[in-house]
C-alpha cells in the first residue's frame, strides 16, 4: 500500500496526548517497535530551538534517519480580541508557530541530505479567516501564521521534501472538555453531527507523510464548516502562490525494522 510506512522512521512531535498520540498509535511500527526494539522516546521544550536541535541531533548521531515529521505541538490560552496579556499572546505564537518551526529546521538538513522527506503541521479551522475566534484571537492568529510558515518551508525545501498542513475542525482532544454549550450545539449541527475522533485526524496526517501524497506540497487539508455547522475534514487545496496544552511536549522516534 502507498500509505504503508514500513521501513521508515516517523517522528511525532507532541505525541503525548490527543491527535499526536493517535498518530503514533496508527503507525503500526511505532507501536510494535516500542515493544520489540525499545524505540526511542524523548521529552523536550518544543519552543527551545537548542533543545529541539540537540534531541534530533542525538537521534541522528545514533543512526536514526528521520523520514517524516508530524508536528502536533500547540497550546491555546484565553486571548480575547480586546484582552489577554502580552505574555499569553506571545505564548500562543511560541507554542503554535515557533515550536513546529524549530522541529522542521532541525530535521530538514538530514532529509535534504537523504534526498527525501515528508513534513506535516497541525493548524486549526480557527486559523481560517472566516472562522477566526474573537475569544482566542492569539491562538487564531498563531494558527494562521503556522499555515503561512508551512507554505514558506514548502517553497524552501522543494522539490525533495513535501510540507503540508492539516487544519482540523472540532476534535475530541483534551480541549473539547472546555467547550461551551453553544460550541457543542454547533458540533451537533454539522453534516456528520459529531466531532472528529483523534484517530480520524491522525489517518489524514499519515496519508500526507506517505507515498500516496508524493505530489502534494504547500497544501492545507481543512476541516470546513458546511451548512452552518461545525467543521468536518475536507480537502481544500491552495495554490503555492497563495492542540493540546503543554507545547513543550515532544514525540518519540522509532527506527525502521531491520532488513526492510
Amino acid at each position: 500500500m502507498m500509505t504503508d510506512m514500513s521501513g521508515r522512521t516517523l517522528l511525532v512531535a507532541g505525541s503525548s496526548r490527543g491527535i499526536g498520540a493517535a498518530t503514533a498509535q496508527l503507525s503500526p511500527h511505532l507501536v510494535a517497535l516500542a515493544a520489540e526494539l525499545d524505540a526511542r522516546a524523548f521529552e523536550c521544550d518544543g519552543t527551545d530551538a537548542d533543545a529541539v536541535h540537540d534531541a534530533v541531533g542525538t537521534l541522528e548521531a545514533d543512526g536514526v534517519a528521520i523520514d517524516a515529521l508530524v508536528c502536533t505541538l500547540g497550546a491555546v490560552t484565553s486571548t480575547p480580541a480586546l484582552g489577554g496579556s502580552t505574555e499569553d499572546w506571545v505564548g500562543d505564537f511560541r507554542a503554535n508557530v515557533l515550536a513546529p518551526a524549530n522541529f522542521i529546521r532541525a530535521v530538514a538538513p538530514g532529509m535534504r541530505g537523504r534526498g527525501r522527506g515528508r513534513i506535516v503541521t497541525v493548524s486549526s479551522i480557527r486559523g481560517r479567516d472566516s472562522l477566526a475566534s474573537a475569544d482566542v484571537t492569539g491562538y487564531s492568529a498563531a494558527k494562521a501564521a503556522l499555515e503561512n510558515v508551512t507554505v514558506s518551508f514548502a517553497k524552501e525545501l522543494a522539490p525533495t521534501i513535501t510540507v503540508n498542513s492539516v487544519a482540523p475542525g472540532f476534535s475530541l482532544t483534551d480541549m473539547s472538555q472546555t467547550w461551551t454549550p453553544e460550541v457543542r450545539q454547533e458540533v451537533e449541527r454539522s453534516l456528520l453531527g459529531r466531532a472528529a475522533e483523534p484517530d480520524e485526524i491522525a489517518s489524514v496526517l499519515l496519508f500526507l507523510v506517505s507515498d500516496a501524497a508524493s505530489f502534494m506540497t504547500a497544501q492545507t487539508v481543512s476541516g470546513r464548516r458546511r451548512l452552518g455547522g461545525a467543521g468536518h475534514l475536507a480537502a481544500r487545496l491552495h495554490p503555492v502562490r497563495g492542540e493540546l496544552r503543554g507545547g513543550s511536549s515532544c514525540g518519540g522516534a522509532a527506527p525502521p525494522p531491520a532488513g526492510d
